[in-house]
């Protein structure tokens, strides 16, 4: 509940002005806000009550809901900008759009603290599944909220590298805690040094976008320049292909071997899609439009 005390706690959350389109509209609408109790995770509705997911102290509850009626314009700025930063900084939303729209457009959004900012995981679910089929929620993705720097440096390229790298990592620790020794071992003798050295050539190319163009780029670049930045994030998208090859591989081997790290697989596996088509449809696309000239 720390997070969103930090949040109510300041002046406003003000998103930049953008038009929502009615797919939009109806995620903004049903949104569910995901925080943290003590034994359980707690739910804001679209009607400012909370749900919880398990066993919560009264207290907890009493805090929490106060929270809710003494802050209502606060709830719905942090969702708007949410919404803002999905819609700017991911294809989360578009790649994830039919599993979204079956589930009446229900999309909870859980906050995990992370410096600079927040962590957002996104999931689906029927409305009639809240709460007592929340297991049965669908992993979305990962993004990343900065209430305080809204736009990210180099299109967000350095959370990018960072958050797969870490995500590799949780997932070779859980396959080491989840299967057994013998198949933990095959699995990371076959799989995991191909998609190490591939997230290698990742950073780089993210190190390299970083070190050669301005932060705020396309802005004010050149037709060159802008030909060389699209290039290189067509190269970073082509290695992310290459991850989920191999991570695609890894994934039906963990379910042959009927080891419970397999879902986690699929996890890591969704947020490479994710990147692939952001880099595609929001970063290379809105440069070759700029180059191309096409106003819309």
């Amino acid at each position: 509940m720390q997070s969103l005390n930090t949040i109510a706690a300041r002046e406003s959350l003000p998103a930049p002005t953008f038009h929502l389109d009615r797919f939009q509209e109806s995620v903004l609408d049903r949104m569910h806000l995901e925080f943290f109790f003590e034994r359980c995770r707690v739910l804001i509705t679209p009607s400012l009550r909370h749900l919880v997911t398990g066993e919560a102290r009264r207290d907890e509850q009493e805090q929490f809901q106060a929270l809710l009626e003494q802050h209502p314009g606060r709830i719905a700025e942090l969702k708007r900008l949410v919404l803002w930063n999905l819609a700017l900084h991911s294809a989360l939303l578009e790649t994830n759009s039919y599993y979204v729209a079956v589930n009446e457009h229900l999309v909870i959004v859980r906050f995990v603290g992370r410096e600079p900012g927040f962590e957002l995981k996104l999931y689906t679910l029927r409305p009639e599944d809240l709460p007592d089929r929340y297991a049965d929620k669908i992993y979305l993705g990962r993004d990343l909220l900065v209430i305080d720097e809204p736009r990210r440096p180099h299109s967000g390229v350095g959370f990018l590298r960072d958050s797969l790298r870490e995500q590799l990592g949780k997932l070779e620790s859980r396959l080491v805690k989840l299967a057994p020794a013998p198949v933990a071992a095959e699995l990371r003798r076959e799989f995991f040094g191909d998609v190490s050295e591939l997230l290698e050539d990742v950073t780089a190319a993210a190190d390299g976008i970083e070190r050669d163009f301005p932060a705020r780029a396309p802005e004010g670049l050149d037709e060159p320049a802008l030909l060389d930045l699209n290039h290189r994030f067509r190269e970073l998208k082509h290695l992310l292909v290459e991850v989920d090859g191999v991570l695609a591989e890894l994934e039906d081997r963990a379910f042959v071997q009927a080891t419970p790290a397999a879902r986690y697989v699929t996890k890591l596996r969704k947020d490479v899609t994710n990147d692939v088509n952001y880099l595609m449809l929001k970063v290379n696309g809105r440069i070759s439009d700029r180059v191309n000239g096409i106003r819309l």
